[in-house]
């Protein structure tokens, strides 16, 4: 029997037995299977989503005119629960996800929860400008909304399935849920038709997925980066260079259809075009595995003719050239058109949706548009019911007594005074001043600060166009605001008598004109049909999660390459220095640019576009990185962020020689700016040139960078400020360097609450920043008085056999000095040690303990008890020096660090840091000190006999 002949209303039935269902109907078998796809249950049956996208798209449209009650904000509700409101609710879900059902939208839906088994859920429809790929919509420091460029694209909606929480009403979420949650599992769109009046500005398209992956689309993405983001994202390659050694693939000339190649490898100058490959080798033992021969497919298809793969491209048995390459790899990434990378496994597994690699399917499902279609929009006598899909009376009561809650990301609060200019800063408190400087109430000044920030425009420069329009007009300045006001109250048919009040100005920002024609959504992709689709967990996630982004060498060829086109086990991803898209979904590429204001003829993603991945690790949850300006190589305190990211997310991953801890690093070091004297001295950040007083860095910034950097640990007991981490010494190199070690590094005080060793509490990272700061301040000339008084250990850097060496002071020139062949010591003269460690416990009842009366927070890198490293400093075996002291910045509080060491065993006079102590000195302290020398003879530290040697 064959199956075209199965009557279409009836199952199929086989006939055998089996003592546990199979996976695929057998042959004989007794079991009944119903080959059509499962019917709706009778709760998704009622289900009518065409008015529901609808309505939502009604509800959201007249908001962003001002022309509904409508407003995204934050809420507190009774029980504490934080959350967003308002968006439009669809139905309650309650607990059927985590039920048996033959229904193929509840198996749609359940492929969009953690697990369906924990909780309840609801349908929201979202306004696609409020999905995580954008920031959330948030004031300036001056409490106005920012306005954002993209007014007049066209919106769409999505559909999300959100927990339902004790204390959130219907139409809420979960604050942070849009950014940490809704990225796992993706959202669901709607597939419509593509409409020509709307080429290009609808804000977010779903697009449905192949098999196979669309090159077309991909050839989108690196041609739209060729035109639009030079010279930001255009290979780096100084003109002439030269690369000895350097070979590639020849795409066109190798028979790309034979299994095992061979492939033709030439040697080319570097400065032919060519495409990178980066990937995990893992134990393949073939030269041409299917990762590397679907690159060569990809390469050939998208019209380039080499690719460069470092496993065959080097050879191998040449120790010098391999060496040679290996420090270049900054060069050969920053130098490729393109990085084709996999991150669906290693290189046995190839790119899915290439060549033999399948990829995941989409999540799909296809509806029946409902025949009991719901009262449309326009025609409810309750205006929530309208609005929300709540009626009023239910609205109320879910949300009495809930307040709105100061969400200071959305408010500009969010590290404002490091972000804004002395300027800015000053004019904050000037308002009275530009009051009375144009004669106008404060309601007004508002009013005009609001619309030329709108407008963009220099509040100046604004107000001048302002006075001579009220000239034009006849009227003075005062009178301006209340003559608009009436004009359009008269535009509007309710014209205000002359001689009646006004009402209060109104700054509201409007999110588009309010005049502009409000455009249905597309019509269905299928007439009769709603056809759902997922745009799958965000790549981004994906990526973070995948075997390629937990290997150190790959690490780097991220970060350097300009350009990257990602392959997951899902879809395709692409990044580069000026915008980040997947394949999953559509964006309007051109109306999301804008020029940039410091790089001519450059245009990037605006900055509330969600930025990628590959520039560091910075994409802190729940504060995401947003935005892609042009790198800015004279902002020092922004370069010391962006070096200290690398750090972190290098020491996060493995290697599987504990000696490539600095070979894998490389690129990145040799890509650091060296102008004016920053550069990474095995991995130390350190500053040559003078601050911006004239005084020399090189001591002072070798001295903190060695002191501030730790590893992530677990706290020995509840509320102490004792961290101890369980990492491995590198032996060949520096202990008191990080790459001396495996595990996670970082260099903010506040990371304190870690379940792992290795594991970053997103939730509650914080702390001071005082590298960043102190590079900010000593690096300006309005903020270097902050750093008052400063002290830093005398240290001399030398080899092991001493035959090279340099004093680590004055503006030295060490770019280069340091081979990285030997082994280098640290040598601290005339050291300044702790003279006990004995922790008092604190008179406070929320403070931990203090040592010799100073607040103390030790992290160690191998395991001690606190008994331990009393017992080891009083008995010689270990000994805490004194590397660096000052205010902190912006602060009048001290900051006094230490490195705890221990000696080593069979070596005279030698030491290797385990460690670091922080002592802090209060401000009402650093009160009394007239200079540096008074806040050192505060600390508990003696003069210790001997020169001290690290290793």
């Amino acid at each position: 029997m064959s199956f075209g002949s199965i009557p279409s209303n009836q199952p199929f039935t086989f006939n055998v037995n089996f003592g546990a269902p199979p996976p695929f109907p057998a042959r004989g078998s007794s079991q009944t299977f119903n080959l059509r796809p499962p019917a709706l249950c009778d709760d998704c049956s009622t289900l009518d989503l065409e008015t529901a996208f609808a309505r939502a798209n009604t509800l959201y449209e007249q908001a962003r005119r001002g022309n509904n009650i409508r407003r995204l904000v934050t809420c507190c509700s009774k029980n504490g629960t934080t959350y967003l409101r308002d968006f439009y609710f669809v139905t309650s879900l309650n607990s059927r996800l985590s039920e048996q059902r033959s229904c193929k939208l509840c198996d749609f839906l359940k492929e969009h929860v953690g697990d369906p088994s924990k909780g309840t859920y609801k349908l929201l429809v979202i306004c696609s400008s409020e999905t995580t790929l954008f920031e959330a919509p948030r004031k300036s420091v001056r409490g106005q909304w920012i306005h954002r460029p993209w007014d007049n694209l066209e919106y769409n909606v999505f559909l999300a399935v959100v927990p339902e929480v004790e204390g959130i009403p219907r139409t809420g979420v979960p604050l942070r849920w849009l950014e940490t949650e809704l990225p796992q599992k993706g959202s669901i769109y709607r597939l419509t038709k593509d409409l020509r009046e709307e080429e290009g500005m609808r804000l977010v398209l779903p697009q449905e997925l192949e098999p196979k992956v669309d090159l077309v689309q991909a050839d989108y993405w690196l041609s739209t980066c060729q035109k639009l983001h030079k010279p930001c994202c255009a290979p780096r390659k100084p003109e002439g260079a030269t690369l000895r050694g350097f070979r590639a693939i020849n795409c066109f000339e190798s028979p790309i259809n034979v299994e095992e190649g061979p492939y033709k490898i030439e040697e080319l100058s570097w400065s032919e075009k060519y495409v990178a490959l980066s990937y995990v080798w893992g134990p393949s033992t073939e030269k041409w595995p299917q990762t590397v021969r679907d690159a060569v497919a990809v390469t050939r298809m998208l019209g380039e003719k080499y690719l460069w793969v470092d496993r065959v491209c080097i050879n191998q048995s040449d120790l010098e050239e391999k060496m040679f390459l290996v420090s270049k790899m900054d060069a050969i990434y920053e130098g490729a058109e393109f990085t084709i990378v996999n991150a669906a496994g290693d290189a046995r597994t190839g790119l899915p949706g290439v060549g033999k690699t399948p990829r995941a399917s989409q999540h799909r499902v296809e509806l029946d548009i409902s025949k009991r279609r719901s009262v449309q929009s326009g025609h409810s006598e309750d205006a929530y019911l309208e609005l929300f899909n709540v009626p009023k009376t239910e609205y109320e009561v879910e949300t009495e007594g809930h307040s709105m809650w100061l969400d200071t990301y959305r408010h500009g609060l969010n590290g404002t005074t490091m972000q804004l200019g002395l300027d800015e800063l000053m004019s904050l408190g000037n308002s009275r001043g530009r009051a009375e400087k144009y004669g106008i109430p404060q309601d007004h000044l508002d009013y005009h600060e609001s619309t030329a920030e709108h407008y963009n425009t220099p509040f100046d420069e604004y107000m001048e166009k302002q006075q001579e329009l009220a000239h034009r007009i006849g009227i003075t300045l005062p009178e301006l605001v209340p003559y608009l006001y009436r004009q359009a109250a008269k535009k509007a048919g309710i014209p205000i008598a002359d001689d009646e009040p006004l009402p209060p100005v109104d700054t509201t920002q409007h999110v588009t004109n309010p005049r502009k024609t409000e455009r249905p959504l597309p019509p269905g992709l299928i007439p009769g049909k709603t056809v759902l689709v997922s745009t799958m967990q965000e790549p981004r996630m994906t990526i973070r999660k995948s075997q390629w982004a937990t290997r150190g060498w790959t690490y780097q060829e991220g970060v350097l390459s300009n350009r990257c086109l990602v392959f997951t086990g899902e879809q395709m991803y692409w990044e580069c220095r000026g915008m980040a898209v997947n394949e999953s979904i559509r964006l309007p590429l051109p109306s999301l640019h804008l020029q940039s204001e410091s790089v001519k003829h450059y245009y990037h993603f605006a900055d509330y576009m969600l930025s990628g991945i590959f520039r560091g690790d910075m994409h802190r949850v729940p504060e995401l990185q947003y935005g892609f300006q042009p790198e800015d190589t004279n902002n020092l305190a922004k370069e010391i962020e962006t070096i200290n990211g690398h750090i972190r997310g290098f020491t996060s991953r493995n290697l599987t020689d504990p000696g490539d801890s600095l070979n894998a690093f490389l690129g990145v070091s040799s890509s650091i700016s060296k102008k004016d004297g920053l550069s990474l001295m095995l991995g130390i950040p350190v500053w040559a040139g003078p601050f911006a007083d004239g005084q020399p860095g090189l001591q002072h910034t070798f001295a903190l960078s060695i002191s501030i950097w730790f590893h992530l640990g677990k706290l020995i007991e509840a509320k102490s400020e004792l961290f101890v981490a369980n990492c491995h010494r590198r032996s060949q190199y520096p202990s008191w360097s990080w790459i001396g070690w495996e595990g996670r590094v970082d260099f903010n005080g506040d990371n304190n609450d870690y379940n792992e060793p290795h594991e970053v509490d997103e939730d509650n990272y914080g702390g001071d920043n005082f590298h960043i700061d102190f590079f900010t301040a000593m690096m300006k000339t309005e903020w270097v008085k902050s750093i008052n008084r400063i002290w830093s250990a005398e240290m001399i850097l030398h080899s092991e056999d001493r035959k090279d060496s340099t004093l680590l002071y004055g503006s030295v020139s060490i770019e280069g000095f340091a081979d990285h062949s030997k082994k280098w010591l640290l040598t601290i003269q005339e050291p300044l040690v702790l003279k006990h460690m004995h922790l008092m416990h604190s008179s406070n009842d929320w403070e931990w303990k203090r040592l010799m009366g100073k607040l103390a927070t030790l992290r160690l890198s191998t395991p001690f008890t606190e008994e331990e490293l009393t017992r080891g400093h009083k008995s010689g075996d270990m000994v805490t020096v004194l590397m660096f002291a000052s205010t902190v910045s912006f602060v009048w509080d001290g900051r006094a660090r230490f490195l705890i060491l221990r000696q080593v065993d069979g070596v005279e006079r030698r030491w290797e840091r385990i460690g670091s102590l922080v002592l802090t000195i209060e401000e009402w302290v650093m009160g009394k000190y007239k200079n540096s020398q008074d806040m050192i003879k505060d600390l508990p530290v003696i003069r210790f006999r001997d020169n001290i040697v690290i290793v």
